[in-house]
C-alpha cells in the first residue's frame, strides 16, 4: 500500500498529476518537459481508475471531474504538440503550469487517503490529544454517527431541540 502510494505520489507532481520535474525552469533557462505524452496518458489512466467507487479519489464531484477531464485533455494536447516539434511558447508554458496546478488542487482536496491530524478534547478531561485519521475514515465516522442519531430519533430515544 505504501509502495503504491509512493509510486503514485512520485509519478504525480506535488500530490497531483505528473512528475514535478515536468516543467522545471529558472528565469534564464528554456522550459524542459521531462514527461512524454505516453507517460502522462498512463498516469491519467491511473488517476481515472482511482476515481472509481471505493478508489482514492472517489469523492470528486461532477463539476471537478469535468474540470479534470478538460485539463487532462489540454495537458495531453500540449505535450503532444511539444513532441511534434512545435515551439513551446510562453503562453503554452503558462497554460500547462496552470492546468497542472488546477489538477493538483482538485486531487489533493479530494484525496481520501490524505492524513488529517487534529487536536481533540478527550471525554471527561480538558486535555487534548492528537488524533490522526485519513479523510475517508473521518467521513465514515461522521456518517455512522449521523445514522445512529437519526435511528435514535426515529425510535424516539433521542430528542431534537427546536432550531432557530
Amino acid at each position: 500500500m505504501i509502495a503504491k502510494s509512493l509510486g503514485i505520489m512520485l509519478g504525480l507532481a506535488a500530490c497531483g498529476v505528473f512528475a514535478g520535474s515536468a516543467v522545471a525552469r529558472t528565469m534564464d533557462q528554456p522550459w524542459n518537459i521531462a514527461v512524454t505524452s505516453e507517460a502522462f496518458d498512463a498516469q491519467v489512466a491511473q488517476v481515472r481508475a482511482e476515481m472509481q467507487p471505493k478508489g482514492r479519489y472517489d469523492a470528486i464531484g461532477a463539476a471537478d471531474r469535468a474540470m479534470l477531464d478538460a485539463d487532462f485533455a489540454r495537458i495531453s494536447e500540449l505535450l503532444r504538440s511539444k513532441e511534434s516539434g512545435k515551439p513551446f511558447i510562453d503562453r503554452d508554458q503558462l497554460e500547462l503550469a496552470n492546468a497542472q496546478e488546477r489538477v493538483n488542487a482538485i486531487l489533493t482536496r479530494n484525496d481520501g487517503d490524505r492524513l488529517i491530524c487534529k487536536m481533540e478534547q478527550r471525554t471527561g478531561t480538558n486535555f487534548k490529544q492528537k488524533v490522526c485519521m485519513t479523510a475517508r475514515q473521518r467521513e465514515e465516522i461522521t456518517r455512522k454517527a449521523q445514522e445512529g442519531y437519526q435511528r435514535e430519533l426515529m425510535k424516539g430515544g433521542a430528542t431534537q431541540e427546536r432550531g432557530n
